[in-house]
């Protein structure tokens, strides 16, 4: 599943941009601020299993605070769900700004809500692709409290070769 290929590519920008430590998102799925670091650095390969906890607890901070992380759900979307939907440059200026900016959510010189509000801003511009990303909702289906989006059905459903699974 290239979702998961994406994710572990990805991971260190986007709980940057939730502001969870290593520690702090190991804690949530349940592994080491080690593991953590060693996917981010490609040291280990990111599970399924892990991928989907991972999406959980991102999913499940989405929703319970919508107004302090309409960046992260805008990334998932760009770096993980559908990067196909943007263009080269759009893509690029939207990547360039989110590593310039969610650092200072982990050093706490910005709140979460402020960067992600600013960094809306720079989103606004892509325009349409943007603003579908924004409107799709999570779908109802409750998994430990929290709503999830299409991922879920996807990686549940997604077959494993080396088993012979079709």
């Amino acid at each position: 599943m290239v979702e998961i290929q994406r994710m572990q590519d990805n991971l260190l920008l986007i709980r940057r941009a939730i502001g969870w430590t290593a520690s702090e998102f190991g804690e949530q799925i349940g592994v080491t601020r080690q593991t953590i670091n060693n996917i981010e650095s490609g040291r280990n390969k990111l599970t399924k299993t892990q991928y989907i906890a991972m999406r959980s607890v991102i999913d499940a901070e989405i929703v319970k605070h919508p107004e302090e992380t309409e960046m992260v759900k805008i990334l998932l979307d760009m770096l993980i769900d559908h990067p196909e939907n943007y263009s080269k440059a759009d893509y690029n200026e939207l990547l360039e700004k989110a590593n310039l900016m969610s650092p200072s959510i982990l050093a706490g010189t910005a709140t979460r809500e402020t960067v992600s509000k600013e960094w809306m801003k720079t989103a606004g511009a892509v325009g349409a692709v943007v603003a579908g990303a924004m409107a799709v909702p999570f779908v109802g289906t409750p998994i430990v409290g929290a709503a999830v989006g299409g991922w879920l059905a996807k990686a549940v459903m997604a077959t494993d070769k080396r088993k012979g699974d079709k």
